[in-house]
């Protein structure tokens, strides 16, 4: 095991870390090339791992004899070239190698204070740096390196001073708090919305009200952070979902939004979490003005072989080409997906597929590629016995009716009945799929084209009273409407 995981470790590497690690084996070897970066060449240079292979490659070696300590060897120097090499990834990281020399300066400085300029330079340089980007856990950590500072100088004569050195802590230790808090509560939001994004559920609802809600209280937002102010709209905008308020809840996302700049160029799987947040909750509050302008903001630094990105970047895109009636635009999303869908489907859950193939089913039914529609229906219908994302598959089977009514189906009545007996045995035939059903049994019956015309229009009212009586806005509602407008 522990072979395959060096193998793999060396496999997982980017070029520009293996280059790295020849420059950074040399820099303490007598030898061009150490003994563990001959083995790294190999194994990098081998298709599989095989100890036989390697026993006789370097049968000439004397390292050979003792292959396992060679081999860990070669790991911990992996290990510390990354560390080393992606050092400077995050400030913080950057900040925490500078301050490795702090105890190092120190110990120079108490036997010659002549350095003591050169310590006091560095623990400004951390401290101005670390104050601009909001590391607030470097400025914490700074204090005891900043006393001693004052311990040499013989500064506790200056109560003053002192107090200024602890104040600042402080301060900074109350800006981490804050952050923490907002972090504990922003994980907690996205591992409950991920699974339930309404909150709807009983159980998640009462998790939401014991372990998130408490955290949002006496915040002041514009006291907090960057970091911190992220997290807390975006703990907000959940929480007015969660009251069913999402005009509200956009609010709070655009809020969420407006604290990354219009000039950033790279953005983090937490921004990516944030921007994707902001369109789930304008798409629930019927706001697309900036959807365009967001997506925008999730291609930055994707590259092509990025399936994920590429999964929430299409997927949005075709919501928002949707909910814009753009069909032909949607259609052009959703070619797109076709051709990935094999490699799609392999890393996204079944619900996000079903979510899909009804998408991709609506842009070409109202785009008026009904063969392609017909297929992607086919899809959501044969995956009847999947558990997650049943909601797409009932909806599916209402949408199939006005579908197959324009694919001309002769065996439409068929449909109308099953349907009626499979929504009926899962406890789904609600009240407007019942005016559907009824509706589309009254319109196949329709001996011209004028009285279909005020069939379609009867079922029109209809479905538009139960809407605005009940607030409805659910998927096969709105499909249903929509194709009785495009038909009265």
């Amino acid at each position: 095991m522990t072979q395959d995981k060096l193998f793999a470790l060396i496999k997982s590497m980017t070029p520009a870390e293996k280059a790295y690690l020849g420059k950074y084996s040399r820099l303490n070897s007598v030898r061009e090339k150490p003994d563990y970066l001959l083995l790294f060449e190999f194994l990098d240079d081998s298709e599989e791992y095989d100890e036989s292979a390697i026993m006789a490659h370097f049968a000439g070696e004397k390292f050979i004899s003792q292959l396992a300590r060679k081999k860990t060897q070669l790991k911990d120097k992996i290990m510390e070239s990354l560390s080393v090499y992606h050092a400077q990834r995050t400030t913080e990281s950057g900040l925490r190698l500078q301050m490795n020399l702090l105890p190092i300066l120190y110990q120079k400085a108490t036997k010659d204070k002549t350095l003591l300029r050169e310590y006091e330079s560095l623990l400004r340089t951390i401290r101005q740096k670390a104050e601009k980007d909001e590391c607030f856990s470097v400025l914490v950590d700074l204090f005891p390196w900043e006393r001693k500072t004052q311990i040499l100088q013989d500064t506790n004569k200056h109560d003053d001073k002192v107090i200024e050195v602890l104040e600042a802590r402080e301060s900074a230790q109350v800006m981490h708090d804050d952050e923490l808090k907002m972090e504990s509560a922003a994980i907690r939001t996205q591992l409950i919305i991920l699974k339930d994004p309404k909150i709807e559920k009983t159980e998640n609802r009462q998790v939401f009200e014991q372990t998130v809600i408490n955290l949002l209280q006496d915040i002041q937002p514009e006291q907090l952070s960057i970091k911190a102010q992220r997290d807390f709209y975006y703990t907000q905008s959940a929480y007015y979902g969660y009251l069913g308020d999402w005009d509200a809840a956009h609010a709070a996302a655009k809020h969420l939004i407006e604290t990354y700049p219009e000039t950033q160029t790279k953005i983090s799987k937490e921004d990516k979490r944030n921007l994707c947040r902001y369109l789930v909750v304008a798409g629930q509050a019927n706001y697309y003005d900036a959807h365009l302008e967001i997506i925008d903001k999730l291609k930055l630094n994707i590259s092509e072989d990025d399936i994920s990105m590429f999964n929430t970047i299409y997927f949005k895109t075709l919501l928002y080409y949707l909910n814009n009636y753009e069909f032909e635009s949607a259609i052009k999303i959703a070619e797109n997906v076709e051709l990935r869908w094999e490699e799609l489907s392999a890393v996204i859950e079944k619900r996000r597929q079903l979510a899909y193939c009804s998408n991709i089913m609506v842009a070409f039914w109202f785009g008026g590629k009904m063969d392609a529609a017909i297929y992607w229906l086919s899809k959501i219908l044969n995956a009847e016995n999947v558990l997650q994302g049943q909601r797409f598959i009932n909806n599916a089977r209402i949408i199939q009716l006005p579908m197959y009514y324009d694919y001309e189906d002769d065996n439409l009545d068929n449909r109308i009945e099953s349907t009626r007996k499979v929504l009926t045995k899962k406890g789904e035939l609600n009240e407007h799929r019942q005016i559907i059903l009824a509706g589309f049994r009254k319109l196949i019956r329709c001996a011209d084209k004028q009285e279909k015309m005020a069939c379609i229009a009867n079922l029109q009212q209809k479905l538009t009273e139960i809407k605005q009586a009940k607030n409805l806005n659910t998927a096969d509602l709105e499909c249903v409407l929509l194709w009785c407008e495009k038909n009265a």
